[in-house]
């Protein structure tokens, strides 16, 4: 998502500014083209436009503030400078996606953003050294129109390539890449906290014991008369009683004695056995 947003932010600053920037090396051609038909030398245009592209880094501040007020005006941009701002968030929240995930996940960098003025002026300088060394693109005598066209497609190329490079020039490498690619350190561990033992509740506890034990004992008393101690004795109190079961013994009984005993109590001279 990062870099979809990238291109898209960065893609919309160039559509504003490329064309403004070739525009502006266009009229610094159309200058040294004039210059040399005043001197009557048409054949040092290339030559007087590589002279005067060399002194757009001495440019003054009044005159890098007309060329940045000139581009607003042609792009019909009044948000340049908030563009260019998210240009750069986009760039670094792409390098925040490859940051090395150390105990720490969140870090802060901070970087200086360059303001429009400065942004431009840059895109001018490094413009200037590369159109330089190909001023024959802006060869316009004895140039067909397609081969002209041509030419222009390709100063557009050229103008591009270094606002990527003019954009890198102000991102803050050494904190990105000690920020989000380095293994932070490793926060220092606290000492374990010692466990201490608190024995005052322990000793009231014993002291409480203790009271209760005494209330249980049985008192002392003491007479006048004979001024005797007389302590209750504890064996006094009779111990509870254990009833154990008795055990009886079953009699084996003989069966002969039961058959005996059963003639008695009949009358009759019969005997019946029931085995």
């Amino acid at each position: 998502m990062s870099e979809f947003a990238k291109t898209q932010l960065r893609e919309h600053l160039a559509s504003l500014l490329i064309p403004c920037i070739s525009q502006g090396f266009w009229s610094v051609q159309e200058t040294a083209t004039k210059l040399c038909e005043k001197n009557n030398q048409p054949n040092e245009i290339l030559r007087t436009f590589q002279n005067m592209v060399t002194k757009i880094p001495e440019w003054s501040e009044q005159t890098l503030l007309d060329e940045v007020d000139r581009i607003i005006k042609t792009s019909k941009c009044t948000y340049i400078d908030d563009l260019l701002l998210g240009v750069f968030l986009a760039y670094m929240k792409s390098f925040a996606a490859l940051q090395y995930k150390g105990q720490s996940s969140q870090i802060k960098v901070e970087f200086e953003r360059p303001n429009v003025s400065k942004f431009i002026h840059e895109l001018y300088k490094h413009s200037a050294r590369k159109l330089w060394q190909v001023a024959y693109l802006f060869k316009v005598l004895g140039t067909s129109t397609e081969q002209q066209a041509k030419n222009r497609n390709e100063i557009e190329v050229v103008i591009y390539k270094c606002m990527d490079d003019v954009i890198r020039t102000f991102l803050p490498w050494e904190v990105i890449a000690k920020s989000y690619f380095t293994e932070p350190l490793p926060e220092p561990e606290e000492p374990p906290k010692s466990k201490s033992v608190i024995f005052e509740d322990m000793e009231d506890d014993i002291e409480e014991e203790s009271e209760s034990e005494d209330e249980s004992l049985p008192g002392i008393n003491l007479t006048e008369e004979d001024d005797k101690v007389s302590i209750t004795d504890l064996d006094e109190q009779k111990p509870p009683t254990i009833e154990l079961p008795v055990m009886v013994e079953e009699v084996e009984k003989n069966p002969l004695d039961e058959i005996d005993s059963k003639v008695e109590e009949t009358n009759d001279e019969t005997l019946v056995l029931s085995l």
